[in-house]
């Protein structure tokens, strides 16, 4: 397992060629033939989750050319509530640069995530039963990946994620008003090429450890593994600091039924207990998706690539299970 490197200056080298690695940073200029990933993109969205013993919110935009995708979630307590909608070609939908703003818009809706001057993330909910203010911290240091997307040449991508961010502001869903001053949260911004079907699992997480640090953390499978095992977009904060994670394997489970995420050298040693879960199936046009987020609590154990180790009880985040045909 290698640690993560230093970002290079530029997302492409001197031939042209994608910079590809996983990467403690932000890549400064991140520019691919074509623009800021511009003519080149065919997918790309931006997703925030807050957690909190108590709460849980996701809001996410999705561009996928052909098709735009928002959703908002709150789950509170054993309630939940969601707004989602679709709009051909994006319309009304744009997803900015991983240090831009993305923004949804519909009649009676609008979703915004945008990046501050420090580096952190403002959320703006405006919807039906749902409004939130929240600000997410910046000065963590992100993880950045670039990558042969699905192991398969040419369809380069890159993510860039951070796990654990401090999250002040407010809520109010249904008319109940929530005052956040110690949630975490969790960001993923990507675009990528992907190849046209793509499956993956994801697990995500902040908040304190059993011996009071701040403690996040991304593991994935199916995406960002490179084909040679050098790196992939697994990663562990503690105190704003990320290191490099081995590679592991998902059990996903139906309904309730916990999840277990594992490395095979034990460095990795998770249990997922899910509370409940966002699912979408999609089929529109030239795309299909079986989409599964359910979100909950992990417990168990971590050691990164410098050593650190860390133990967690009852640590608040999402699993993801997709199969996409795009």
């Amino acid at each position: 397992m290698q640690d993560l490197a230093l970002p290079p200056a530029t997302l492409l080298d001197a031939l042209g060629a994608p910079q590809k690695g996983a990467y403690a940073g932000r890549i400064a200029s991140a520019e691919f033939a074509g623009g800021r990933l511009g003519g080149w993109r065919k997918k790309a969205w931006r997703y925030a989750g807050v957690f909190r013993d108590d709460l849980a919110i996701g809001a996410a935009i999705a561009d996928l050319g052909y098709l735009g995708l928002t959703f908002v979630y709150v789950a509170e307590g054993g309630r939940f509530y969601e707004c989602a909608w679709k709009s051909p070609a994006a319309v009304g939908m744009r997803v900015g640069a991983a240090d831009g703003t993305s923004v949804a818009l519909a009649p009676g809706r609008m979703v915004t995530l945008a990046t501050t001057r420090t580096g952190g993330v403002t959320v703006s909910l405006a919807l039906t039963g749902i409004r939130a203010e929240l600000d997410i911290e910046g000065g963590a240091t992100p993880l950045t990946v670039v990558s042969d997307v699905g192991g398969i040449a040419g369809a380069t991508g890159m993510t860039v994620k951070s796990a654990g961010l401090l999250t002040r502001g407010t809520l109010c869903v249904q008319g109940r008003n929530y005052t956040l001053d110690d949630a975490r949260a969790c960001l993923d911004f990507t675009q990528a090429l992907f190849p046209r079907r793509t499956v993956w699992s994801w697990a995500t997480a902040g908040g304190l450890a059993d011996d009071g640090r701040a403690v996040g953390f991304n593991l994935a499978r199916g995406v960002h593994d490179d084909a040679l095992g050098r790196f992939s977009e697994n990663a562990l904060w503690l105190d704003g600091t990320p290191a490099a994670l081995p590679a592991v394997s998902f059990t996903a489970a139906p309904g309730a039924a916990p999840w277990t995420i594992r490395s095979a050298d034990g460095a990795v040693d998770l249990r997922f207990q899910p509370r409940g879960e966002r699912a979408e199936d999609v089929s529109y046009l030239l795309l299909s998706s079986r989409y599964r987020q359910p979100f909950g609590t992990f417990s168990g154990q971590l050691r990164d690539a410098r050593g650190r180790a860390v133990e967690v009880e009852g640590l608040p985040g999402v699993t993801e299970d997709h199969a996409a045909l795009w």
